[in-house]
């Protein structure tokens, strides 16, 4: 089954998303799981049937439920069909606890009932979001010119590794592949070293997830002129392409050849890099502006190093080694209270476990806790959006495969007996 996401508003005379309240649990800035009232969620009209389970798509509903639109995620009925890779999105992509901010419905799209049942619901969407091979939508009925026919106004949003055309746009790929591609990987690493490959998904997260978000927003506001939809094509490889406009600008105007670790910001200069102490841990220093270098400098006992920020050769070296040198003799955090005490740009490189309890990301409501159907209250990264008058919630959590199948149905107008024939016949699940 190909990956969908529909988006829309909701029918004032058949609603799908469950009654609003003002009074609901929150993620409180000290991070404590509350009942808070205020104004309604952002996207509280907004409606998605996302199948999109893996990458860009997940994240990208990820942030649209975040943000207070009614997820409703659509599965294979067939549990042999179902992949590994959507199991795993349901298990593992919020720790293990499920999904939060959503609901599952299955939905066997290779059926005309199936189909009749989404196209039920593309009369009063807004848009649909696809991260399949080009030809599936076309294949299961579901393409932009069939559902536009349904409902001018469909936004169309084809989320792919390469994009919708072009000599790549039937290759598969991961992550890895598209910063590969877009040039990211090769500059990735130390001068002399392999490319490293990245410590989360950047295409998938950033140039894919956050990238349709943007799209999407951008759309709806569009379509408030003109009336219609569109359709919109997201290439992950070409959201890393503009990411790496920084480096690639540069080659295509002057000739300029970034390479790996070599450029001013990829660790080759001493006051830009990151330095082990001496318990074993690493401390970032980011002294760009002349300011912050002076005081690095003079804090360090070596005011003469102060006109040579950008010196090359034997006297960078020199810078090097002495900066090494120099924070081996304390502990991290001894360097951290010294280095942010003279207004120097610094930071601890954090272990994970060190991430979930620093006391800025806790009072950010980034690391809370949220009621859990299963496992009471759990912590949970939260939201990175703060809206003075949609605060974050975590509305609900999808434990399981077809959680919500039932209900979504009857929101739509059916009754016991026509849901039992559709489960009989493998429709739904």
């Amino acid at each position: 089954m190909s990956i969908y996401m529909v988006i829309g508003w909701r029918c004032p005379d058949r609603p799908l998303s469950p009654a609003s309240s003002k009074s609901r649990t929150a993620i409180t800035p000290d991070g404590v799981s509350t009942n808070m009232i205020e104004g309604t969620p952002a996207l509280q009209e907004i409606r998605v049937l996302d199948t999109a389970w893996t990458g860009a798509g997940l994240f990208c509903s990820l942030i649209l439920g975040d943000l207070g639109a009614d997820i409703i995620k659509i599965h294979e009925t067939d549990t042999e069909r179902r992949s590994e890779q959507t199991a795993y999105a349901l298990s593992g992509m919020s720790g293990y606890l499920g999904l939060r901010n959503c609901r599952t419905m299955g939905l066997d799209l290779t059926t005309e009932a199936g189909r009749s049942v989404f196209y039920e619901l593309v009369e009063t969407s807004d848009m649909i979001i696809e991260a399949s091979k080009p030809e599936n939508s076309f294949r299961f009925g579901i393409d932009y010119d069939t559902v536009a026919k349904i409902n001018p106004r469909i936004l169309y949003v084809s989320l792919s590794g390469y994009g919708q055309d072009g000599p790549y746009r039937d290759i598969a790929g991961h992550d890895i592949n598209y910063i590969a591609t877009g040039g990211l990987l090769s500059l990735t690493g130390v001068a002399g070293g392999p490319p490293i490959i990245p410590g989360t998904l950047v295409a998938d997260f950033a140039a894919g997830g956050m990238a349709a978000v943007i799209a999407i927003l951008a759309a709806l506001l569009g379509r408030t002129h003109t009336g219609r939809g569109q359709y919109i094509d997201v290439s992950l490889t070409d959201g890393i392409v503009e990411m790496m406009s920084v480096w690639i600008n540069p080659y295509l105007t002057w000739g300029v050849l970034s390479k790996r670790g070599e450029a001013w910001l990829m660790g080759y200069w001493p006051w830009y890099n990151v330095y082990e102490t001496s318990d074993g841990g690493h401390i970032s220093i980011g002294s760009l502006e002349p300011w912050f270098y002076a005081n690095l400098c003079q804090l360090l006992n070596r005011e003469d190093l102060v006109e040579h920020q950008y010196t090359e050769g034997d006297k960078r070296d020199e810078i090097f080694r002495y900066f090494k040198e120099t924070f081996r003799k304390k502990t991290r955090d001894e360097w951290l209270e010294i280095l942010r005490s003279r207004d120097i740009c610094s930071a601890p490189v954090y272990s994970i476990d060190e991430v979930v309890n620093d006391p800025q990301l806790i009072a950010r409501g980034m690391i809370g806790e949220t009621p859990h159907p299963v496992l009471g209250d759990v912590k949970q990264v939260g939201s990175m959006f703060k809206l003075s008058n949609s605060l974050f919630q975590v509305r609900n959590w999808c434990t399981q495969f077809g959680q919500h199948t039932d209900e979504i149905l009857s929101q739509l107008g059916y009754n016991t007996v026509r849901i039992d024939a559709l489960r009989q016949a493998q429709v739904i699940g």
